[in-house]
């Protein structure tokens, strides 16, 4: 299998952490997604990450990836049933942390006449929502099987900080020390953020 992708994309990312925890080996070939015509002919969202299985057949979508991925993986799922909504509505929140962090950064590299301070303003507000959020959930995470809403925040998090800052931290020290902890993980240590 091959997984288009970049050192930079926390969704790419999402996925590796899921082959790696699964054992599973992926080719990955790192690609620009704005000037690479090789993915815009696998994908027509043009968005990274893509996996070609060895059939041919080819998958776009983080979800829909780490999804398969899990499937086809050996050790335990990261899609328990036990506790499904609770995880869901957990993943839901990394996977919009890591949407406005990724907005934010969009925004804050256009010209700059061409940057709005409103949408600027409303990224970083909405990191601050998810943020403090994740932190009131910590000892569930924590009380929990890795899974995926544990990659979801992991990824969120790691690309805040990434482009970011560490400014997060002063208000969620839970959430700190949580993520702290996961970052001696062999598959999440395996996968930071490059430029």
């Amino acid at each position: 299998m091959k997984l288009y992708s970049s050192p930079a994309t926390p969704f790419g990312r999402k996925a590796a952490i899921v082959a790696r925890e699964h054992g599973l080996a992926l080719e990955i070939e790192n690609v620009n997604p704005f000037t690479s015509e090789e993915l815009e002919r696998l994908n027509p969202i043009k968005l990274i990450p893509v996996l070609v299985l060895d059939d041919g057949m080819v998958l776009y979508d983080s979800h829909v990836i780490c999804s398969h991925l899990d499937e086809i993986g050996g050790g335990a799922t990261l899609y328990p049933e036990a506790g499904r909504l609770d995880w869901q509505r957990r993943m839901t929140l990394g996977t919009a942390l890591t949407e406005a962090s990724v907005q934010w950064v969009f925004q804050k590299r256009q010209p700059a006449d061409q940057q709005s301070d409103n949408l600027k303003t409303h990224y970083e507000k909405r990191v601050r929502r998810i943020t403090a959020a994740l932190d009131a959930e910590v000892d569930a995470l924590a009380a929990a099987p890795f899974r995926i809403d544990h990659i979801a925040a992991i990824c969120g998090i790691g690309h805040l900080e990434f482009r970011h800052d560490a400014s997060w931290r002063a208000d969620c020290p839970a959430l700190t020390a949580w993520y702290e902890e996961m970052q001696d993980r062999p598959s999440v240590a395996a996968t930071q953020p490059t430029d």
